[in-house]
C-alpha cells in the first residue's frame, strides 16, 4: 500500500499565482487524514475481464462494480470506515445482457442500484431484497447513460442519442417509461436533475434545454451555438455550469437569457470537465460561487462565477489533459485524474497535496466516485481489479 505524503510546494504556486493576478486564500492548519491506496480482484477463480463501473452506496458501506462480462459484483461490510478489503461478503450477480454496459448508480436513499445496457435493458438490484428485476423500454431505445433524481428515490432518468425517458417508480417495476422528451436534433452529451420533476439536457445541437415532467416541450431554452458538452448544477445559487466543444466555460442564471459569466482559454487549455465548489466558506468568503474545470494542458483552474474572467487558483502537476475532476461529499478534498491516469487529492483547506498515484492506465470519463463520507474513492479501470484510495 501507498502511504500519503505532502508536496511542500504550495507556497510557490501561491506566489505564481499572485502574480498572475489570482487571489490568495487564508491558509488554516489541519490535519490531514493519511490515504492508502488498494486494489481488489473483482473476478472469480480464472476469470478475466474489466471493471467498467463503480459507486459507492451513499447510506451503507456497500460498493457496487460493474463488469465486463454482464455480472454486478455487490461488495458489503460492516462500517463504512473500514478499508474495504476488509469488508468480506462478495457476490456475483449475474445479468442476461446482450449488449454492452452503459452505467450504474444507486439512488439517493442507498436502497436501488441501477445498470443499464446499450440495448436499452436496465436491471434494477435492490439492497433489502437482494434480488434484481429486469425492465426494458419496449420502443427499444439505446441507452447511453442513467441519472437517478437527487430527491425522489423511485424517479431515475435515461438518454440515448437523441432522447430521454424518465422511469417512475421503480421499486414497482414499471412497464414503460413515465414520459418521453424527443426535444435535441444531434447527440444528447448531459443531463442534469434541478429538481423532482425538472432537469436539464444538452447536445451537439448548442441547445440547453429545461424539461418539466408532465409538459410536452421545453420551458426554457438557451442557445449557445457551439456543442454543449458538459453540465454541473447548483443547487444553492441556481446557476447552471456548462462546458462548450469551442472551450468555454459558462453560467447560466435561471432569470438571465444570457450567460451571467463566460471564461473562453486558448485552445490548448480547453476545459475538460466541471465542477461546483458548495461547502460553505471553507477555502474563500465567495466559495458558494467557486467551480473547478480540468483543463487540457494538465492544470486544474477555479473561477468566481460572480467575478471577472480571472482565475481565483491554477493548480498544475499532471502533465496530461484531465479526464475527471470531483469535489469529496465533506468538501475536504479535490480529486483530478489526468488522461494517463495519474491522480493528485488536493486539501481544499491549503491546496497542497495529500495523496498522489500514478495507476497507469488510460482514464475515461466520470470514473472518479466518492464514498464513505468523503473518505473512499473508487476508480473503475480496464482491468480485473478496482482501485480504492482510502482515509485511515
Amino acid at each position: 500500500m501507498l502511504s500519503s505524503h505532502t508536496i511542500n510546494k504550495a507556497g510557490k504556486r501561491e506566489e505564481d499565482s499572485e502574480q498572475r493576478g489570482c487571489s490568495s486564500f487564508k491558509k488554516k492548519k489541519v490535519e490531514y487524514d493519511q490515504f492508502v491506496r488498494n486494489e481488489i480482484d473483482c473476478f472469480q477463480s480464472e476469470e478475466n475481464g474489466s471493471v467498467y463501473f463503480s459507486s459507492f452506496n451513499p447510506v451503507w458501506p456497500i460498493l457496487g462494480c460493474g463488469l465486463s462480462d454482464g455480472k454486478v459484483l455487490i461488495i458489503e461490510g460492516k462500517r463504512q470506515a473500514d478499508l474495504v478489503s476488509t469488508w468480506e461478503n462478495k457476490s456475483w450477480n449475474k445479468v442476461n445482457a446482450m449488449s454492452a454496459m452503459t452505467d450504474l448508480g444507486w439512488n439517493m436513499d442507498g436502497s436501488l442500484l441501477l445498470v443499464a445496457f446499450l440495448d436499452g435493458q436496465i436491471v434494477l438490484w435492490n439492497k433489502n431484497t437482494k434480488t434484481s428485476m429486469e425492465i426494458k423500454d419496449p420502443n427499444g431505445e439505446q441507452v447511453w447513460a442513467i441519472t437517478w433524481n437527487p430527491s425522489l428515490p423511485t424517479t431515475f432518468a435515461t438518454r440515448s442519442d437523441q432522447t430521454v425517458l424518465v422511469w417512475d417508480r421503480a421499486h414497482n417495476q414499471p412497464k414503460a417509461p413515465k414520459q418521453r422528451f424527443t426535444f435535441h436534433s444531434s447527440l444528447l452529451r448531459d443531463l442534469v436533475w434541478i429538481s423532482d420533476d425538472q432537469f436539464f439536457s444538452c447536445s451537439d445541437d448548442g441547445l440547453i434545454l429545461l424539461c418539466q415532467i408532465g409538459t410536452e416541450s421545453p420551458i426554457r431554452s438557451f442557445d449557445h451555438g457551439d456543442a454543449v458538452l458538459s453540465l454541473s448544477w447548483n443547487n444553492t445559487l441556481n446557476l447552471l455550469g456548462c462546458l462548450s466543444l469551442n472551450g468555454s466555460t459558462m453560467v447560466w442564471s435561471m432569470d438571465k437569457n444570457e450567460p451571467i459569466y463566460l471564461v473562453k482559454s486558448e485552445r490548448m487549455k480547453r476545459p475538460t470537465c466541471l465542477a461546483w465548489y458548495l461547502f460553505g466558506d471553507s477555502i474563500a468568503e465567495s466559495s458558494w460561487t467557486l467551480i473547478a474545470c480540468g483543463l487540457e494542458d494538465g492544470s486544474v483552474v477555479l473561477w468566481d462565477s460572480c467575478g471577472n474572467s480571472d482565475p481565483v487558483l491554477s493548480l498544475l502537476v499532471q502533465t496530461n489533459s484531465i479526464w475527471d475532476i470531483s469535489f469529496s461529499p465533506d468538501g475536504m478534498f479535490l480529486t483530478s485524474i489526468d488522461l494517463q491516469g495519474n491522480l493528485v487529492i488536493w486539501s481544499t483547506k491549503t491546496w497542497q497535496i495529500v495523496f498522489q498515484s500514478n495507476l497507469s492506465f488510460r482514464a475515461s470519463k466520470r470514473i472518479l466516485q466518492w464514498g464513505g463520507g468523503g473518505r473512499k474513492l473508487a476508480i473503475a479501470n480496464p482491468s480485473e481489479q478496482i482501485h480504492l484510495i482510502e482515509a485511515v
